[in-house]
């Protein structure tokens, strides 16, 4: 599978960002085979057509339309390029929590590592002006870099991830607190550090010196459901991702993903689906290239 990597010498200069304007760069493409990066990015379309795939999602893209995708997520992306028009904004996995000196901020930021809700949001056309004045300045200072210019982006883009934070919170009925309860911020990096390994509630208690009960308390607040569902749901995204992008037998998928037993793998994924594995696994590969 095709990797890309972060580039941060792009301009000469290093820079740990980089925001373009589709229309501006001759060298947009979208790779339509799955493929993964080592950074996080959003696509914000005011306008296009095509679908790109996350997490098992075929999604449409349309006008004032935005995508999230975090670092080694498997995606992609069958767009028409020459009629593309927005933005495309792209940062090293650690380049929020150093430019913000926050290492919880990613986490703070419910379209990313949101194992529940798609990584998509609509905007309406005020909404999406508003992101476009704010890109249009930061794509201006990267342009024409100067001394100053990382303390220009540096309020301009946390003002625009926030707001975007608020408006998908509100889509998806969720809190857009970034800076309340700590531990659910916590909670969530554990899970993207541990999930392969570690599948209990229990074990995140333990990881995060938390009692259940308490754990539940700040699930229940931030994402509406209980820390067992968020783990359950988080780990059903990780069975998908083996049966979709790799050629792996369901024993080796549940060897891999610490499950006792390939048959214990099988029940979590059929209660939580509705379907096999293997009936999963066989309708992907039907229908992977409608």
């Amino acid at each position: 599978m095709r990797e890309f990597h972060f580039i941060k010498e792009k301009y000469g200069f290093e820079l740990l960002m980089d925001l373009h304007k589709f229309e501006d760069n001759p060298n947009v493409f979208f790779e339509p085979n799955p493929h993964i990066t080592d950074f996080f990015e959003i696509f914000v379309f005011e306008q296009g057509n095509g679908t790109i795939e996350l997490n098992g999602h075929y999604l449409e893209v349309d006008r004032f339309t935005l995508f999230f995708t975090s670092p080694y997520q498997k995606k992609s992306c069958r767009i028409n390029r020459n009629s593309v028009k927005g933005f495309h904004l792209v940062f090293q996995n650690d380049f929020l929590a150093n430019f913000f000196e926050d290492k919880l901020f990613v986490y703070r930021l419910q379209y990313f590592y949101n194992a529940l809700h798609p990584q998509y949001l609509q905007l309406s056309p005020s909404e999406y002006q508003l992101i476009q004045t704010l890109f249009n300045e930061i794509v201006i200072e990267i342009q024409n870099f100067q001394k100053d210019s990382l303390h220009l982006i540096r309020p301009l883009l946390y003002f625009a991830l926030s707001k975007l934070n608020r408006m998908y919170s509100k889509a998806y009925k969720l809190s857009h607190e970034t800076h309340s309860e700590p531990n659910i911020y916590r909670f969530k990096e554990a899970l993207e550090m541990h999930i392969r390994k570690h599948h209990a509630v229990d074990d995140y208690c333990r990881l995060l010196n938390m009692t259940r009960h308490q754990l539940n308390q700040v699930t229940r607040a931030y994402f509406g459901h209980t820390s067992k569902e968020v783990i359950q749901f988080r780990l059903l995204q990780e069975v998908q991702m083996e049966l979709r992008y790799s050629n792996r037998t369901i024993s080796e998928i549940a060897h891999n993903l610490q499950f006792s037993d390939p048959n214990n793998l099988t029940r979590f994924f059929t209660r939580l689906t509705g379907q096999s594995p293997r009936k999963y696994r066989l309708n992907y590969q039907n229908d992977r290239y409608l």
